[in-house]
């Protein structure tokens, strides 16, 4: 073996006889127990074929077939074709497989998230404009989203039992029995000694009683209202003694009222199971007719083929391994039992205390479930010594713990630990006094000490700054924190993958279609205005609310004026074009993207416009036609999880504190850990008209069962939030740090639950950090800017390196000119994006095609291309991606410039699917001890031997290849060398595909030789690390480039 396992490691690895169940606590090495019991199944004679290992990502599923290579280079070849995979991968396997049993087309794809919800958004809004609904929404966008949000919840749940019977209510028993103890309390009250007031309501009540009783017996919902608003207006009060009485007939009336609420309830859930079965229909029939399939889908689908024992038979796995299975849903369940189902042993690890997925469907009770199914006749192996923290903290852990799990379902199980001491508290509490400031000034307090915290750290030479992270639970108030380490000099980097949506660059053009769609928007207008569209100042923004612009500066006053004469011209292309076409009349009239490159993290910001604008082409594509359509399904997007990344700059891994939420921290460590933020409420409020929970199924508000799902939901957010918490503080190998604010801290909080549980934790196992000193002030400018309306930007300041990541592109770019790299990548001056001109300006859309469009149209097309039937339908998709309308003379144009490629060996080969291919292949290959190499190769096909190919989309001549490839040897030669490391196998040849030209540029023999590339490579990363320590200087000018000199000018 590899490694020296543990009695209990050794144990999980050797237990292959029957099923087991393995506890993994925090930080106890359960990836290298499930990679060593597949090693220990292969040499103890079960085949690769027999054994199925389902992972939670992709990238863990990669890392445990290289370990595996590693460990067994003989079977090297047999590893790639392993069941090693997500879970989501084997659905999707089954489900190729056995096409005609799942009833779906074989050449059907997998969409993305956004693409299966633009299309399920639209089928929701046809389906809701088409049906009168009950009065329960102000608006068909608050039906639209009541539907979705209940859809996808349902769906995450594996249920669709959509359509379910509510017995009818008695309301009018409920009231008539109101009336009994209305009456006889009246009679009572004759009978009983009463004070003056008393006596006076009880009279006004007795006049009354008639016409109330009416209202009520009236079998009309508003008149029993009304009635029980008047007959509850005389029950008001003191009544003293009387109090009792009162309460039966208050209760009576409350008995009513709820039978109202469950009668409507009844009318409302028929009609929204009704509608949410007709989506459900209708949006399978959509994807259908599309050729697509869903995440959903795949799970739903082979859990259900596997039902079919002629599926079954088909995967001969003697042993089935699920790695992190705290986090499986109850489809995914279904689906490892029907892999079971023949017989073979089932492995499971995971620690129920990390389970914190439950947004996404996991439900913490399946593996408590399988755990106890599996000890019965099975093993059940605990794993509990933590090797990555020391001690001190891992005793804190299991006293902090047991006090807080106490009385939750999943308990506490403590850990033992395998490190030396420190002999000192390495558990920090950083108390921020807020009792006398608000929330949000105590996160700002908090933030300037976390910040200071660091720079001691840092600067006393204990810790690097790449040493330390900052697990927040929420991304909501990140930017607080940023704000501190900027003024701090702290350099970081935010991997939190905070929400594209959420971005300010994206939020100002969102924005200004809200305003475009409607001029009383107040809020967006402002937005607008003060955003870089415009810069007015907030003292401007005062003058235009007051109406007196005549008080505005001159720039103000322009700024705002400019912006009325821009609506006045941007609405006549609402009322006519489409999304994407007003979006790009925008950008150019208002210059908004040179503008916002100027500012810092200018790339960034123009990369993510330009994901924006690709995004609304392709929401046009999927009929998401308007500003207003758009503007809806984004909303609805946003409201579930604006999960949507930043658009993706090659990133440099330097010496920079590192941002993350909790979840994206998942299995991974860090030397220092501070857990900010924790002072935040924990549950989220439930103001929805409908809710879902399993156990309680929909629930309409004011109800009984509406209160039992806000229950059940309380209990289950509470409970993942202490899970939450021992993830974050499990990260820490060296140091914990926990931040909180002492006054402003809200009820049900970690910083609560930390102030409660402290006391009886031992005193010896953490301290309180002391107050740091104040900042220097020359150090709070550090990278301080100012935009032209006078806001402060904080720039972050300059990484040391340490290991850095370069994309082929960089250093293909750095090849042919070091200036060029210099200004594109450390000035970060950004090149022309798709749509703009040569003067910065977005092209306006047009029916004119130019070479530039023209060679993408036809890239986009054979990168997708697997049948020569969808040809006319991807190009015409290709074209809205390039903000084009094509004639039926161009599309017959682009037809014939790719047929040749169709007829090519490349595409025969991937129409015969003789030869695994892997198509757009995104990879990171270390070189050496400092670097890492990125970028994504078109195609690679992958036989004995490797062969790349690179489409390139030149607009050239045939006798300009052999000269316009010799540009791209560089490029080419280091795909292959990346590959060949990836794979394992040789490259017998990497070559250009000139799609125009329809002519190849191959390089082969001695030019891939792996060896000379990788000392090329390696010179060029070091010659750009040590050419930035002289600026423009380290970087001098090819004497062939005319691009570098425009780029200065």
């Amino acid at each position: 073996m590899s490694f020296d396992p543990t009695p209990q490691q050794l144990a999980a690895i050797q237990s292959i006889a029957q099923d087991t169940v393995v506890t993994a606590g925090a930080g106890s090495g359960k990836t290298k127990v499930l990679v060593e019991r597949f090693i220990y199944l292969l040499e103890n004679g079960f085949t690769m074929d027999q054994i199925a290992a389902i992972t939670f990502t992709k990238k863990a599923a990669q890392e445990m077939k290289d370990r595996i290579r590693h460990a067994l280079p003989h079977m090297e070849d047999l590893v790639e074709t392993a069941q090693i995979s997500t879970i989501h991968s084997l659905c999707q396997r089954i489900i190729l497989e056995h096409p005609r049993e799942a009833g779906i087309d074989p050449r059907c794809r997998v969409v993305e998230e956004w693409e299966a919800d633009a299309i399920l958004v639209q089928v929701i809004t046809e389906l809701v404009q088409s049906v009168e609904l009950e009065g329960e929404y102000r608006t068909t966008t608050d039906a639209v989203e009541l539907i979705y949000t209940l859809y996808k919840e349902m769906l995450r749940r594996g249920d669709t039992s959509f359509r379910k019977h509510y017995p009818a209510v008695d309301v009018e028993g409920a009231v008539e029995e109101l009336c009994q103890v209305v009456e006889s309390f009246l009679r009572e009250m004759g009978r009983t000694t009463l004070t003056q007031r008393q006596g006076v309501v009880i009279s006004r009540l007795e006049a009354r009683w008639p016409q109330i009783k009416v209202d009520l017996q009236s079998g009309g919902g508003v008149f029993v209202e009304d009635g029980l608003e008047a007959l509850e207006d005389f029950l008001g009060g003191n009544w003293g003694k009387l109090k009792p009485v009162v309460g039966e007939v208050k209760e009576a009336a409350g008995a009513v009222r709820l039978a109202l609420r469950e009668s409507q309830a009844a009318l409302v859930l028929t009609q929204l199971g009704d509608l949410l079965e007709q989506v459900h229909q209708r949006y399978r029939a959509a994807k259908r007719n599309l050729g697509i399939i869903d995440f959903g889908d795949l799970e739903l689908t082979a859990a259900e083929l596997l039902k079919d024992p002629n599926v079954v038979r088909d995967y001969d796995f003697r042993h089935v391994m699920v790695d992190e299975f705290q986090d499986t849903n109850p489809v995914q369940m279904q689906i490892v039992q029907g892999l079971c189902s023949q017989g073979a042993k089932l492995f499971i690890v995971g620690d129920p205390k990390q389970s914190i997925y439950r947004f996404r469907g996991a439900e913490v009770k399946v593996f408590a479930k399988a755990r106890e199914d599996i000890t019965v006749s099975g093993q059940h192996v605990p794993l509990d010594t933590n090797f990555r923290s020391r001690p001190e903290i891992i005793k804190f852990t299991n006293a902090f713990f047991k006090e807080l799990m106490e009385g939750d379902p999943i308990g506490y199980e403590k850990s033992q630990y395998d490190k030396e001491a420190a002999g000192r508290p390495l558990v920090h509490v950083l108390e921020i006094d807020g009792e006398n400031a608000s929330l949000g000034e105590g996160r700002e307090l908090e933030a300037e000490r976390i910040a200071w915290q660091i720079r001691e750290l840092v600067d006393s030479g204990r810790y690097a700054y790449k040493q330390i992270t900052l697990l927040f639970r929420t991304r909501t108030y990140m930017r607080i924190y940023e704000r501190a380490l900027q003024a701090a000099g702290i350099p970081y980097v935010n991997l939190s993958g905070r929400g594209f949506y959420s971005r300010q660059e994206v939020q100002d053009i969102l924005n200004y279609f809200a305003w475009l769609e409607d001029p009383d928007d107040y809020v967006a207008k402002l937005a607008v205005l003060r955003s870089p569209f415009y810069n007015v100042s907030d003292e401007g923004l005062y003058w235009e609310q007051q109406g007196k612009r005549e008080h505005m500066s001159p720039e103000d006053r322009a700024g705002v004026e400019q912006a009325h004469r821009d609506r006045e011209h941007l609405v006549k292309f609402v009322r006519t074009r489409p999304a994407p076409y007003v979006m790009q009349e925008m950008l150019e009239r208002t210059d908004y993207i040179s503008t916002t490159s100027r500012l810092p993290f200018g790339e960034q910001k123009a990369a993510n416009v330009e994901k924006l604008l690709q995004q609304s082409w392709d929401l046009f594509t999927r009929g998401h036609i308007s500003c207003a359509d758009q503007l809806q399904y984004i909303s609805i997007v946003r409201r579930g999880s604006d999960d949507e990344s930043e658009a993706q700059l090659d990133a440099e891994h330097a010496d920079v504190v590192v941002i993350r939420t909790v979840h994206g921290s998942k299995g991974l460590e860090f030397p220092v850990v501070f857990v900010p933020d924790t002072s935040g409420r924990l549950t989220k409020s439930m103001g929805a008209q409908v809710v879902y929970h399993p156990q309680v199924g929909l629930a309409y508000k004011g109800t009984t069962a509406y209160e039992r799902a806000k229950e059940l939901h309380e209990a289950e957010e509470l409970s993942e939030a202490r899970r939450l918490l021992y993830v974050a503080v499990t990260r820490a190998e060296e140091e914990l740090y926990l931040c909180g604010i002492t006054g402003a801290a809200t009820s049900k909080s970690w910083w609560q639950w930390i102030s409660e549980i402290l006391p009886v934790v031992p005193g010896e196992l953490y301290d309180f950090a002391s107050p740091a000193e104040a900042p220097p002030a020359a150090l709070v400018e550090v990278g301080r800017e100012e935009t032209a309306a006078g806001e402060e930007l904080l720039g972050p300041p300059a990484p040391s390196y340490t290991q850095v990541a370069f994309s082929v592109t960089a250093l293909m770019t750095y090849a042919r000119c070091p200036r060029c790299y210099y200004l594109r990548y450390i000035l970060g001056i950004p090149e022309q994006i798709r749509g703009l001109g040569s003067d910065g300006q977005v092209k306006a859309p047009s029916t004119r095609l130019t070479g530039l469009e023209r060679g993408n149209i036809v890239h986009r097309v054979c990168e997708r291309i697997s049948d020569p039937a969808e040809l006319t339908e991807l190009i015409t998709f290709a074209a809205a991606l390039e903000g084009v309308v094509l004639s039926p003379s161009q599309v017959r144009d682009i037809a014939s410039t790719v047929q040749p490629y169709l007829e090519s060996p490349f595409f025969k080969k991937v129409q015969r699917g003789e030869t695994e291919i892997h198509r757009e292949y995104d990879f990171a290959v270390p070189l050496g001890t400092r670097f890492v190499i990125n970028g994504t190769i078109d195609q690679v096909f992958l036989d004995d031997e490797l062969e790349i190919v690179d489409f390139k989309s030149n607009w050239i001549r045939p006798e300009e290849v052999p000269q316009e490839g010799e540009r791209y040897r560089w490029q080419l030669r280091a795909y292959a060398w990346a590959a060949a490391k990836l794979f394992g196998r040789p490259v017998i040849r990497s070559q250009a595909y000139f799609l125009i030209p329809n002519s190849v540029f191959a390089l082969d023999g001695p030019a891939l030789d792996l060896n000379a590339v990788e000392a090329d490579l390696l010179h060029a990363c070091e010659s750009i690390i040590a050419g930035e320590q002289h600026g423009i200087a380290g970087f001098p000018r090819s004497p062939h480039c005319s691009e570098c000199g425009e780029w200065e000018e």
